[in-house]
């Protein structure tokens, strides 16, 4: 055996480790305890007392929450699998490449994906998406005050994606419909259900561009899979995933931007002052406040992370949000420092597994919140926000879901 960072673990005691005597809190992604400041606070005791946390739920669990274990296991594929799935416990047989996936399998979805989610890709959307944010902001300028969740953080994602997809308002709105259900419905027969109505909507998206190609993703997508010949079933579900992640996830980042930023008007001039400045800011919201939490892999042969052992075939969950706030890594963790560098977060993941369409959620952040910046001076929040809380979407989701402000 060998633990995470490459040393060799031998025959270690384990049994008087606070994880196997139970001394340890728990992490448990399902409980309605789970708001922001309560998973910040666990991460913490986690940290500094039981970074190899066991959960006994769900089929049982280790939650590691130290960046250092989490970011290594995310890099060893090898030797720590995500065919077991994303969600704990699974909601539905299928699986959504490539997340889903490990080599050589997994290499053969990002192939096929990669020349339409590169960042070459998203700055050629950049044009359409500044045009998008512009159109959003001219609808309630003149009102003096905005929902920037509803006005802005949802509808950018959605329309992005759909014009990448070639789709048009109708299907949007059944995009959008869908992501909703799943989010809420997302363990258990009804989420299954979802999955199986979404799986066959594109399928039947599939045929039409067949018949009717263009220069859309879809299209695209399917002239590639000519070569690799992926059957529908597995496009689907890949489609599904994509879609559903790829806007909620940059809604919930943008989303998290427009509060910090909402509620600390005073930091608008400076960021204006050097636009090169508000990457850097996003970055260090998106690490303060990961918009995804956790994800699961399963070990494929014994492993030994910080003096715990961990069985082939048990589940882990890399705690992203943690790691995040990891002090060994991030100076004053807890702390929001908007010219943080380096900034080593993990809010897309590490590893193969990282998010496909990081390229396009950054540039959808950069120009929607250099807009609201510039058109909107001042903006500050003006009523009751709704946060996440608690995480949402099985414990993963935080972001905002009501954001009233005027300026």
């Amino acid at each position: 055996m060998t633990d995470v960072q490459g040393t060799r673990a031998g025959d270690q005691p384990v049994a008087d480790t606070p994880a196997a005597e139970g001394r340890c809190p728990v992490f448990d992604p399902h409980s309605p305890d789970l708001t922001p400041d309560r998973a910040y606070e666990l991460y913490a005791e986690l940290r500094t007392t039981c970074p190899v946390s066991r959960g006994e739920k769900y089929g049982g669990y280790w939650a590691l929450s130290r960046y250092d274990d989490v970011r290594a296991t995310a890099m060893d594929n090898a030797r720590f699998s995500s065919a077991g799935g994303v969600y704990v416990p699974a909601v539905s047989t299928h699986r959504f490449p490539p997340i889903d996936y490990d080599p050589p399998e997994h290499g053969r979805f990002r192939a096929l994906i990669a020349p339409l989610t590169s960042a070459a890709a998203a700055k050629r959307m950049e044009p359409a998406i500044q045009a998008t944010v512009d159109e959003l902001v001219d609808r309630f300028i003149d009102t003096g005050r905005a929902e920037l969740v509803e006005q802005m953080a949802v509808p950018l994602p959605l329309d992005v994606i759909t014009q990448l997809y070639g789709l048009g308002p109708a299907q949007a709105e059944d995009i959008r419909s869908y992501s909703l259900e799943f989010l809420e419905n997302s363990s258990g027969e009804a989420g299954q259900n979802v999955i199986r109505r979404v799986c066959d909507y594109w399928i039947e998206v599939f045929a039409e561009r067949r018949a009717h190609p263009g220069t859309d993703f879809i299209s695209q997508l399917l002239q590639l899979n000519a070569e690799l010949d992926v059957p529908d079933e597995e496009l689907a579900n890949m489609m599904f995933i994509l879609t559903y992640a790829g806007h909620d996830s940059t809604a919930l980042g943008l989303s998290n931007a427009l509060l910090y930023l909402a509620e600390h008007p005073e930091t608008h001039a400076r960021l204006l002052e050097d636009e090169s400045r508000i990457p850097v800011a996003i970055d260090e919201i998106l690490r303060y406040h990961a918009p995804l939490h956790w994800f699961p892999r399963v070990a494929t042969e014994d492993v030994t992370i910080a003096d715990q052992v961990v069985r082939a075939g048990e589940r882990v969950m890399l705690l992203f949000g943690s790691a995040n706030r990891d002090a060994e890594v991030f100076p004053d963790p807890d702390v929001m420092v908007l010219d943080r560098k380096p900034n080593r977060h993990l809010a897309f993941g590490a590893g193969i597994h990282s998010c496909p369409g990081m390229p396009l959620a950054k540039a959808e952040m950069r120009i929607a919140v250099t807009t609201v910046l510039k058109r909107l001076p001042g903006f500050h929040v003006d009523g009751e926000v709704e946060r996440t809380s608690p995480l949402e979407g099985g414990g993963r989701h935080l972001g905002v879901r009501r954001l009233p402000v005027t300026w």
